[in-house]
């Protein structure tokens, strides 16, 4: 089976293998072990089913906060994969953006919208990061986005077991 789409990485999840080609459309191969992975013409409740799987910890990182205490996290681009390979029509969008009134820190609001056969839904979340923040990668608006992003992301059940892992 194999399905054209706009990226390439050698990265594995849920059982399917992304091989990168030279041509300017890259092919993704599933493994001989894999089953289905469109969500192109599916029940909306199938493509929930997909996003609420586990993570593996292979996909996952983790951040040291400057208390000392450690979170996993998916990257953002992961998430952004996982998205594209279950539910390929799904959508998002900057609703807002906000800085602090003394310009310290920026809030934005992100919808992810997911589409099925029979309905679409979104999500929204919002994110912050501070302005004035040094280390990590990009600016704050950046960051305060792959927050909202991922977040809105968890709303449909993407990743969500890492929260619960959190309280025990």
């Amino acid at each position: 089976m194999a399905v054209r789409r706009g990226f390439c990485s050698s990265l594995k999840v849920y059982n399917y293998r992304f091989r990168c080609f030279s041509s300017a459309k890259e092919t993704i191969e599933a493994e001989d072990d894999a089953i289905e992975t469109s969500g192109i013409g599916r029940p909306l409740s199938h493509v929930l089913k997909q996003l609420n799987k586990k993570v593996p910890e292979s996909l996952l990182s983790l951040r040291t906060q400057p208390d000392g205490f450690s979170i996993k996290y998916i990257p953002w681009h992961i998430v952004n994969r996982i998205m594209n390979l279950h539910a390929p029509e799904w959508s998002g969008e900057v609703r807002s953006i906000t800085y602090s009134p003394d310009g310290k820190s920026v809030s934005l609001v992100y919808r992810v919208t997911i589409y099925g056969t029979d309905a679409e839904m979104y999500r929204e979340s919002t994110g912050t990061a501070l302005v004035s923040e040094e280390g990590g990668y990009g600016d704050a608006m950046q960051k305060a986005e792959a927050m909202a992003f991922r977040r809105a992301c968890a709303r449909f059940g993407l990743g969500l077991h890492l929260y619960h892992e959190d309280m025990q």
